[in-house]
């Protein structure tokens, strides 16, 4: 019932008249590479190694951006957009021809909102993304790195295809979102059928904002994976995400918090649970700002045969400090030094982790 209430949705959002006039394309780039000095340091048992990891290394992603808007002779917008990553990477990718598909996605706007389909990376990422990089060198206390079920490998750091999404307009503040993710067909021989779905809520006024998402993904891996050879029939993981902003002025603060939750993991009958959070504080100074982030995951609940306990020394304590510079309106330098350590039961691999960075980097965003 719920895949047919989807499908009749776009069936009627998407019964418009001829196009009248087509605007576009612009066109979007973005890059970003540092210099990056650090080491990552294992600890098992009594062995403890140490290994180097000095580079340059992109923001997570370089990437070019398309997208088109054409008006519609019933007063509605025809949107499409289409990204690709990984144009470069200085890790050795640019050779392996990875440039791939990053989101694309059409749909139309109007007096109901906009509703559109394809392949997105949605809420609850997006709005974890307060760190002041665009979240997109991983290894300090930004948002997106607290948002993982480390022992699962199941990470609300997601970019989902088969979705149909739509999101409000705003009301005096107030902006309602909402997106169903569908899967592969089932497979035969677990009969596994991934779907997903997040619903959310925000309201701003001036200085402050305020925001609740929550989100459910049913039958897929273990790892998050959309593949119905790898679903686990029965599976659930569930989120539960709160945000919130303010601006005072000499400095502004962000937060963002996600509760999260796997139910018969591997099909066992194991479950996890942990709680992640970000802050992120960023202080305007002459010629740029000053961005701090600290970012926890709690030491996660493990249950087995109905028997739920805490899993000691599963969690992450991570946090960076650094400055951005502005050199133009599209250019930025920076310098930040970051650091995480992960417990020695906080994922699959053995043995604790530390890892320290300093980078000295560049970005540019047009």
């Amino acid at each position: 019932m719920k895949k047919a209430l989807v499908a009749a949705a776009v069936a009627g959002a998407f019964a418009a008249p001829y196009a009248m006039a087509a605007d576009g394309p612009s066109v979007g780039i973005y890059m970003a590479e540092a210099l990056t000095f650090g080491d990552t340091t294992t600890t098992n048992g009594n062995a403890v190694t140490k290994q180097d990891s000095d580079r340059v290394s992109d923001g997570g992603g370089n990437r070019l951006m398309f997208s088109w808007t054409d008006t519609l002779n019933n007063g509605m917008t025809l949107h499409v957009y289409q990204s690709f990553g990984n144009l470069a990477n200085s890790e050795g990718q640019f050779g392996q021809n990875n440039v791939r598909n990053r989101n694309t996605h059409i749909g139309l706007s109007g007096d109901f909102g906009s509703i559109r389909m394809g392949t997105n990376e949605h809420f609850i990422e997006g709005d974890a993304i307060i760190d002041g990089y665009g979240a997109d060198w991983g290894t300090g206390g930004e948002g997106l790195n607290h948002m993982t079920l480390g022992q699962t490998g199941f990470a609300f750091v997601r970019r989902d295809s088969n979705s149909v999404w739509w999101n409000s307009n705003d009301y005096n503040g107030l902006t309602f979102r909402a997106a169903y993710i569908g899967g592969p067909a089932a497979d035969a021989a677990n009969r596994a059928d991934p779907e997903g779905m997040q619903i959310g809520v925000k309201y701003s006024s001036g200085a402050f904002s305020v925001g609740y998402n929550q989100g459910s993904y049913d039958d897929y891996a273990a790892d998050g994976a959309n593949d119905a050879t790898t679903g686990v029939a029965g599976s659930e993981v569930e989120a539960n995400q709160f945000n919130a902003a303010y601006d005072f002025g000499s400095f502004s603060m962000k937060a963002t918090m996600i509760d999260m939750e796997q139910t018969n993991h591997a099909g066992a009958g194991t479950g996890f649970a942990a709680r992640g959070y970000s802050v992120n504080i960023t202080m305007p100074v002459s010629g740029g700002r000053v961005i701090a982030n600290i970012g926890s995951i709690s030491d996660q609940d493990q249950t087995v045969g109905g028997a739920t306990t805490a899993l000691n020394d599963s969690g992450r304590e991570s946090f960076d400090i650094g400055y951005q510079h502005d050199f133009s309106a599209n250019t930025y330098g920076f310098v930040r030094y970051d650091s995480r350590e992960d417990g020695i039961n906080f994922d699959a691999v053995a043995g604790g982790t530390e890892s320290e960075n300093v980078m000295l980097g560049i970005v540019f965003s047009y």
